[in-house]
């Protein structure tokens, strides 16, 4: 008798948990439908806005500058070079990066080979270590690495090698109707370089 009673007990007990369960269970449907589809609709609009009005797709813009240059005190502005169908080579380097005096032979070879098709710039004024470079020490670099063979400015902000997300030397950007079209740090072999310049061309 007292397991028949028992058993009468668990059911009830089983059936009660049930209940409370399948309530449960409603009311988070019910608030699922009462606040995630309007958090749902809200999110989609929130991406639809940012991809439709903030998202740029493809390449990047460059930044724009207006640069002294080194040797001659010159000022240059990114303008005249950037919004033309030009190319554009842009290398940010320190003078006492070694990495930079290395990839000196190849840049002078680009030059060489391409002055006429392209726009090239090395720009410094950047810091490694406690070092920062001055307008002297890039002029210096020009002669002693690059024989004045072509523009080197002079960043006195030191901020423009960081707005086009670099952080190590050498860094290049190949610039093209106001785009990168191409970025990389580290150093580059001759043919790796103008495998990339010779795309856009």
């Amino acid at each position: 008798m007292a397991s028949k009673r028992k058993r009468k007990l668990e059911k009830k007990s089983k059936l009660e948990m049930n209940s409370r369960l399948s309530a449960r269970r409603d009311a988070f449907n019910d608030n699922l439908w009462k606040y995630g589809l309007p958090i749902g609709v809200a999110l989609i609009l929130i991406l639809v806005v940012y991809f439709g009005f903030f998202y740029t797709l493809g390449p990047a813009n460059a930044e724009e500058w207006k640069l002294e240059e080194a040797e001659t005190g010159d000022i240059y502005k990114s303008s005249d070079y950037y919004n033309d169908d030009q190319l554009t080579l842009v290398e940010f380097f320190h003078s006492q990066c070694g990495h930079c005096q290395n990839q000196a032979p190849v840049l002078r070879e680009i030059n060489g080979n391409y002055s006429s098709q392209i726009n090239m710039f090395s720009i410094g004024g950047y810091k490694m270590g406690s070092n920062t470079d001055s307008k002297s020490d890039i002029a210096s670099f020009k002669f002693q690495y690059h024989n004045s063979e072509w523009l080197h400015l002079y960043d006195d902000t030191g901020e423009l090698m960081r707005d086009y997300g670099f952080n190590s030397y050498p860094s290049m950007a190949l610039v093209k109707n106001n785009e990168i079209v191409y970025e990389h740090s580290g150093g580059l072999t001759y043919d790796e370089l103008s495998a990339e310049i010779e795309k856009h061309l």
